[in-house]
């Protein structure tokens, strides 16, 4: 095996890990806990060193996305396969198979404390079988790749047939291999800074200028402490989700010929983490923000208050909100199922088909016809989402249409902005997927979050 030293945790505190990783596995993966707010309140976890912290991230966020192969590995030197019933043992030889096939730790080590965990919970018989089961496993190392079936098996069956029925076999085994690694850190960099300034905050960060102004870096530590991040002068957002106010800032000179920029009336309805709000602001816009939830515009808050942003926010819900004026524009980046964020939320894999996609459909129509009620004259309204699924995107904008007979659709082209001429479709719509953009080189990653986005106008 090789890096044997580079996750090898061997001393009591570290063992406690790997428990609790045990324990955090069985929340998320039984109970569908979100593995933030598992962390954010477990004692055990946060009483860990920064080190173990990572290591439990590890585990646990690459158990979520290769747990389905892991259970065909394990299952194949089990004698008669192992009971799904079985939550403990099935989640221990989880944790232990992925740190042995994917994350290369030293066998003894998984061994050992497997063994542990399958005494501590399932008695003598169970450490037993553990123990079998994981040296078997060992002994035949050279075959663990020639059983591993192709990464898309990890998808929960509802979202493969789904995207397969949509964009074919073949681009989902794409979206599904790059989402098999932790995504890489982009930054979207204010356009106020000085090219020197640039050139010097991409030196500190080790990063590639994927996009105008979008830093792409391999980083997985605290944000805050990257180089000036007390400045205000960067912030975090996906390369694709950047791209949709970049195209509505081009359309908008086109549009409003007759306004100046900084007189126009914008809302951003569904403003929270706020990272469009900071694009707008950054390009002498004045941006009102509408969010519902009190904690994430609590976020936005913060957010704004470090960027030297001062939005008027009203926590408010976007579906009736009536700003008592008429806004020239309107941006709704929707609640949504986030399917096209795989790569970042992992836990994804692991979730069954959403209950509340009907809920979620009708939110999306009730904030579009909201919009259509409160939008000026000539305005316009970008709707996007961050999901793969038609029936929020292209789906919502047809229906919206048939409605809205004084609306119709500002297509977008494909020279409007570098790397979108395979995301541009016959409508004019943007359809972004997570494996479209062709933005990274080996060392730094490729790949996004997946969008859709659509300009509308009103007659």
């Amino acid at each position: 095996m090789n890096h044997q030293n580079k996750h090898n945790p061997s001393s009591k505190k570290n063992k406690n890990a790997r428990l609790i990783a045990l324990e955090i596995w069985m929340l998320v993966f039984y109970q569908e806990k979100k593995f933030d707010d598992i962390i954010k309140n477990s004692i055990d976890f946060n009483k860990l060193d920064k080190r173990d912290k990572a290591f439990v991230y590890l585990i646990i966020n690459t158990s979520m996305r290769r747990q389905k192969q892991a259970k065909i590995v394990f299952n194949h030197y089990a004698n008669s396969g192992i009971k799904n019933r079985n939550r403990y043992l099935n989640s221990i030889l989880i944790i232990a198979s992925v740190q042995l096939i994917w994350l290369k730790i030293a066998p003894h080590a998984v061994l050992n404390n497997a063994v542990e965990q399958a005494k501590k919970y399932g008695g003598d018989k169970q450490s037993k079988l553990v123990n079998g089961l994981l040296r078997s496993m060992l002994r035949n190392e050279d075959e663990w790749i020639k059983l591993l079936p192709n990464n898309s098996v990890n998808l929960p069956e509802w979202l493969f047939k789904s995207w397969c029925s949509l964009y074919g076999e073949e681009t989902v085994n794409k979206i599904v291999s790059l989402a098999m690694e932790p995504p890489p850190l982009d930054i979207s960099v204010s356009k106020k800074i000085s090219e020197k300034e640039k050139e010097t905050l991409k030196l500190d960060l080790n990063a590639k200028e994927i996009l105008p102004n979008v830093f792409r870096c391999k980083f997985n530590g605290p944000i805050e402490s990257l180089s000036r991040y007390s400045d205000g002068i960067w912030w975090v957002q996906d390369a694709a989700s950047q791209i949709p106010c970049n195209l509505l800032l081009t359309k908008i000179s086109k549009h409003f010929d007759n306004i100046k920029l900084n007189e126009l009336k914008i809302i951003d309805l569904c403003s929270a983490p706020g990272g469009k709000t900071a694009q707008l602001f950054d390009n002498d816009l004045e941006v009102v923000c509408v969010e519902k939830s009190l904690s994430r515009s609590k976020r936005l808050d913060e957010n704004m208050k470090r960027l030297n942003f001062k939005p008027k926010v009203f926590i408010e819900n976007a579906e009736n909100f009536d700003p008592k004026f008429k806004p020239d524009i309107i941006l709704i980046d929707a609640p949504c199922s986030a399917t096209g964020t795989l790569r970042r939320n992992p836990d994804i894999f692991i979730k069954p088909a959403p209950k509340n996609l009907d809920h979620l459909i009708e939110t999306q129509d009730n904030i579009l016809k909201n919009a259509a009620k409160i939008l000026n004259s000539n305005g316009l309204i970008m709707y996007i989402t961050c999901s793969l699924q038609k029936i929020e995107g292209e789906r919502r904008i047809e229906k919206f249409l048939k409605e809205q007979l004084n609306f119709s659709i500002v297509p977008f082209y494909s020279d409007e902005y570098p790397n979108i001429e395979g995301s541009v479709t016959k409508e004019g719509f943007i359809r972004i997927l997570p494996n479209s953009l062709n933005l990274g080189s080996n060392d730094i990653g490729s790949g996004s979050d997946g969008f859709f986005v659509s300009l509308l106008k009103m007659e």
